[in-house]
């Protein structure tokens, strides 16, 4: 059954996928689980390359990493800063040492499907058995399913799926 797999993507091309995941975030934390993570923002589009900033803010305790970087006017590459990226990938292990019931996570995107990101992050997580929920665009949906294999499922981008999704694994945790 889809609710048991620990690891779940939200699938998206349009819609406000990060608002999505703030509310199931807003939404479980309320509820008492201890969510941990990272929610993607941008800012203004300004500077030379007219690109928009990229931030992730931790969930709890709000420690904001600035993951784009500026590569200047007419670049077309991406402008992901991976050492920015690493940065929150070891300030978020830190925090999932304190214990969690969820983790987080932006993106499953270009770095976690060539192995880098936050993909040993994930790993890390489904090793002290903390779910992980992330989203997913299409362009990576093999990169996906050859990652998470027989332990990963899709949800679709609707946070009472989500919270579905994570009560159906902690009901089947204390029911063992």
């Amino acid at each position: 059954m889809t609710l048991s797999f620990p690891l779940a993507a939200i699938p998206f091309e349009t819609g406000d996928i990060d608002g999505c995941l703030a509310t199931v975030a807003a939404r479980l934390s309320q509820r008492g689980f201890r969510v941990r993570g990272a929610l993607q923002s941008r800012g203004l589009a300004t500077g030379e390359c007219h690109c928009a900033d990229m931030d992730l803010t931790t969930i709890g305790s709000n420690r904001v990493f600035r993951i784009s970087q500026p590569l200047g006017n007419g670049s077309r590459g991406c402008r992901l800063h991976p050492g920015a990226l690493a940065d929150c990938a070891a300030f978020l292990e830190r925090e999932l040492d304190q214990g969690a019931d969820l983790l987080i996570l932006n993106r499953f995107g270009r770095g976690e499907s060539e192995g880098r990101g936050f993909r040993d992050l994930i790993g890390a997580a489904v090793a002290r058995d903390i779910p992980v929920l992330t989203a997913l665009r299409p362009t990576y949906a093999d990169a996906w399913d050859a990652f998470g294999g027989d332990i990963a499922c899709t949800l679709p981008m609707r946070a009472q799926a989500v919270c579905d999704w994570l009560d159906h694994i902690h009901e089947n945790r204390h029911a063992a």
